[in-house]
């Protein structure tokens, strides 16, 4: 029997069972269930969330910046809830449990939120707003929503990298096929909620625009628990985060520790070794004089006197938070990119949306909600042409772009998007008040829609320089083991972010409705009333001014030369070294790469992490936030 015959891999949670030859397709027989999954989810989230703001001004009577802050803290507790879902799959369930657990709470969360729509009683008629039982049946629902998806969005795409062996040529080569079907599937499923689903839920039945996604997640629920026999499985470990937290604890409490005994803290952190000693196959780590204090957690001793966090370890912590200046620097451009799906879409319900069909087939209304798709083709058409032309352009010429100054133009043409939007919302108003109305009762100006795409064109250019600079950078500048927590940082950004929107939000209606006599304020419920002008102008020049303050930390910033190494599959075993030289990837150290590089540590491996929210695929389109 042949080495790969006697191969042992954990199939399906049973334990080493004999490898099958020859080998199937892991992309055939595996990912369908894992891509039908995420498809179906997507399909689920956008169904919901891309009009939430629309059903929450035009079914349950709330004003528009009422309206606009729920939105913003539903998104945001969307992006909050994966640290929770990455913590549990890397520390305590594995990422199968967690994906189940959580898609089993996310379907109980959309029947929720369909019921709330479809049963009688639980929405208010035309001419009232919500009680506080329908307020409760609505809300409820939406963050049982939020809790489901953070089990989920961290962790699917890793779920499905692990079923690759990366020893293996063919699976290797599939892998890279597989996150281009993931991302396909995520554009798909988003793509078909924001026309078809926003189309149901305003010209059919927002009760039937409710049910078809929840349709979809228990589709996506039975189509993960059909793949489960065939998945591969990687046994929870540590997460990082959870290290992150533990090497700052033992540093605070070991230093205070010391003050009381009177001990001296170094103050500069030099060290009479210029190198970190090697561990576990990697190039050595210089040390680092910044963050002196928690150089105090390798002091720190366990039971039998046993060092419990070795100076490698702390240096890595180390280099989490030295992103962290970076990491609020940008946090202000996820405030202003939520207003695409707020107050983009409440001024796209105030034009004229209509298009005449060919044939004299009469007319359609375009929801205003389906506008967002505009974003989506924008990044499809402008990453090609970002990475095949400009990139190679500005390195001829000696200009090369780095990550940092990638996100900082991202910066600059947000803010350029905010003030596209408020030259169409003052041409909006000034028609409004010249009665240039198509329907009066719904507040609808005689001006297209489309005036909305520059808006919509601007912030896709913005996420192509920020949102993918920004990712990319928090995958870069960290060690692997520290790639998990690093990431993490992209979702949190989008967390804070989506809830300083909603602050921001609330805070300016609550002052300018104080000194408006009409008492309308900036953001009412009818935006003909207010000055949605003035409140996205506002927006832009905190962009402007945070754009400074980017540039003034990035100009301190200095990029880490950091090691990434490949992984083997969970089950798989070493095979030797092909005789040829193997690709080197851009990030890598220029070094002879050794057998034991190739593989993971094992359990004893101090430097042993789960990697949930550490996969950055190269594909040509990224979309937002993760999607």
């Amino acid at each position: 029997m042949t080495e790969q015959q006697q191969a042992a891999v954990s199939v399906g949670g049973q334990g080493p069972v004999a490898a099958e030859e020859p080998k199937r397709s892991t992309l055939l027989t595996v990912c369908p269930f894992i891509l039908g999954n995420e498809f179906c989810e997507r399909l689920a989230f956008y169904g919901i969330s891309t009009n939430l703001i629309i059903y929450l001004t035009k079914v349950m009577g709330e004003d528009s910046g009422f309206a606009a802050v729920q939105v913003n803290l539903f998104e945001g507790t969307c992006y909050l809830t994966p640290l929770l879902g990455a913590w549990l799959a890397d520390s305590l369930w594995g990422r199968y449990r967690t994906i189940l657990i959580f898609s089993l709470i996310y379907f109980v969360g959309m029947t929720m939120l369909a019921g709330s729509a479809f049963l009688p009683g639980l929405t208010p008629d035309s001419t009232s707003v919500a009680t506080p039982l329908q307020n409760a049946a609505l809300y409820v629902s939406l963050y049982v929503v939020a809790l489901g998806t953070g089990g989920i969005k961290p962790n699917v795409s890793a779920f499905g990298a692990d079923q690759f062996d990366e020893l293996d040529p063919r699976d290797r080569k599939e892998k890279k096929s597989f996150f281009n079907w993931f991302y396909f599937s995520i554009n798909v499923g988003s793509l078909l909620a924001v026309t078809g689903i926003v189309w149901i839920q305003e010209n059919v039945s927002w009760a039937i625009g409710f049910v078809i996604p929840a349709i979809a997640m228990a589709i996506a629920v039975v189509t993960f628990i059909a793949g489960s026999p065939r998945y591969r499985h990687v046994k929870p470990s540590e997460s990082p985060i959870s290290r992150v937290y533990r090497v700052t604890i033992a540093a605070w409490r070991e230093n205070r520790r010391m003050k009381r005994a009177g001990a001296l803290v170094s103050a500069d952190g030099s060290s009479a070794e210029p190198l970190i000693p090697n561990e576990d196959g990697h190039t050595a780590m210089h040390r680092t004089p910044s963050l002196p204090w928690l150089d105090s957690a390798t002091q720190v001793r366990a039971r039998g006197g046993v060092q419990q966090f070795t100076t490698r370890q702390v240096e890595e912590v180390k280099l989490v938070y030295r992103m962290l200046p970076i990491f609020f620097a940008t946090i202000l451009y996820w405030t202003i990119y939520m207003q695409m799906s707020s107050f983009f879409v409440v001024q796209g319900s105030k034009m004229d949306r209509e298009i005449g069909l060919p044939f004299n087939l009469g007319s359609f209304y375009i929801p205003a909600a389906s506008l967002t798709v505009i974003n989506t083709f924008a990044i499809v058409a402008l990453i090609p042409i970002y990475d095949r032309i400009l990139v190679p352009v500005l390195r001829k010429i000696g200009r090369p772009i780095t990550m940092l100054k990638r996100i900082g133009w991202g910066l600059a043409i947000c803010a350029g998007a905010m003030f596209a939007s408020a030259i169409v919302e003052r041409k909006r108003l000034a028609l409004y008040h010249q009665d240039k109305m198509i329907d009066e009762d719904e507040g609808i100006v005689d001006m297209s829609v489309w005036y909305q795409i520059p808006q919509y064109l601007l912030i896709g250019m913005s996420e192509i320089f920020a949102s993918i600079g920004q990712m990319e950078f928090f995958y870069d500048q960290a060690p692997d083991v520290m790639r998990s927590c690093s990431m993490a940082l992209q979702l949190l950004s989008v967390c804070i972010g989506s809830y300083l929107s909603g602050a921001l939000v609330f805070g300016i209606q609550a002052i300018t409705s104080s000194f408006d006599p009409r008492g309308y304020g900036w953001l009412p419920k009818n935006l003909n009333k207010g000055r949605l002008d003035l409140f996205l102008i506002t927006l832009g020049m905190l962009m402007l001014l945070n754009l400074l303050h980017f540039m003034w930390v990035a100009a301190g910033y200095e990029y880490k030369a950091i090691e990434h190494v490949r992984r083997a599959a969970p089950g798989s075993r070493p095979r030797p070294p092909r005789p040829t030289r193997p690709p080197v990837d851009h990030l890598d150290i220029p070094r002879a790469r050794q057998p034991q590089d190739m593989f993971e540590p094992t359990s004893m491996t101090p430097a042993q992490y789960g990697r949930s929210v550490t996969f950055n695929p190269q594909t040509p389109v990224m979309p937002p936030q993760f999607r």
